[in-house]
């Protein structure tokens, strides 16, 4: 059942991080202090997926530099600080809870799938990656000596600019309900 459960949170995690941002919209209690505490960690998170997607040539290399020297999964990290962003944003304590009990149940086996995809493309290769790089938490020090190249195609390619426009409308969103609730 496991990699039926993990395969299919992989493939929806997407559609599954918007119904959880729907339930976050109901119970979130926003003042224009939240915000003010919340959007520059929404602002921190998406510097480091913009970081990331500007070195990540997917499926043709591991990205072993930039931020992907630090951490194997540093767009998800990103998404974590995003996530916590606008938890902090919503001002209610129960959200902070929800989160950290969703986000793993959201995000642990999409990386367990994509270090399965990834070891059986490049094998010996990412094994060493492995050893060197956390999953998750960052290290102080990078794990590779590799530099990773940042290029703004890269961003375009990966769409992140759709991100953007998302998180702007998200971050609107919340501002108009603080507005409503006051």
């Amino acid at each position: 059942m496991w990699p039926q459960f993990r395969h299919y949170v992989g493939s929806h995690r997407i559609a599954l991080s918007f119904a959880a941002g729907a339930l976050f919209f109901v119970f979130a209690c926003p003042t224009a202090w939240s915000i003010g505490l919340g959007l520059p960690l929404v602002v921190a998170g998406e510097a480091l997926r913009v970081w990331s997607s500007g070195t990540l040539e997917k499926n043709v290399t591991i990205a072993n530099g930039g931020p992907y020297a630090y951490t194997r999964n540093p767009l998800y990290v990103g998404n974590f600080v995003i996530g916590l962003g606008f938890v902090v944003m919503g001002h209610n304590p129960w959200l902070g809870l929800a989160y950290l009990l969703l986000f793993p149940l959201i995000y642990l086996p999409t990386m367990l799938e994509e270090e399965r995809f990834l070891h059986a493309k490049f094998g010996t290769v990412y094994e060493r990656y492995l050893e060197r790089v956390p999953r998750f938490v960052p290290r102080w020090g990078p794990g590779t000596d590799a530099v990773g190249h940042f290029r703004w195609g890269l961003v375009m390619f990966h769409r992140e600019h759709r991100t953007w426009y998302g998180l702007a409308a998200a971050v609107a969103a919340v501002v108009a309900r603080s507005v409503v609730s006051a």
